[in-house]
């Protein structure tokens, strides 16, 4: 149910959802622009640096452990490309979730291991649908 301070949200540049942030967009365009513009991490010391630095439309490849990281959004679905690649490569994807405090209570960003015969075609279908894709330089986190 939306409270009486939202009920007055007004619609601009495409569609927008509420969430505990406020209005976000669902606009894929705007999204896409956004994860290009946003600068993009460096040398991240830990899981919660790079929580920190995803926005829809941009996913972190740390190649120490071929381990891919992600948000996921309403307008831009990650894990359903994920789901699509892997079904057409006749896998399961093992998808873990990743949390931002040591009780498991607050939900951050998600991750999978990736191997060299999964990770071709799905970087691919990310550049096809415009999604960037930060990798680490060997030796960093």
């Amino acid at each position: 149910m939306i409270g009486p301070s939202l009920a007055g949200s007004k619609k601009q540049h495409g569609k927008f959802i509420v969430a505990g942030i406020g209005p976000i967009t669902t606009n894929k365009k705007d999204l896409l622009r956004r994860a290009g513009v946003r600068p993009g991490i460096v040398a991240p010391e830990n899981e919660l640096e790079i929580f920190c630095s995803l926005c829809v439309g941009r996913v972190y490849y740390r190649e120490e452990n071929c381990t891919l990281y992600f948000v996921d959004s309403p307008a831009l679905s990650v894990s359903e490309i994920i789901q699509q690649v892997f079904k057409g490569i006749e896998q399961t994807p093992r998808v873990r979730q990743l949390y931002m405090d040591e009780h498991n209570l607050f939900r951050a960003a998600y991750s999978i291991e990736l191997s060299a015969a999964q990770r071709k075609p799905l970087f691919v279908a990310f550049a096809l649908a415009g999604i960037h894709i930060n990798r680490s330089a060997n030796g960093r986190a």
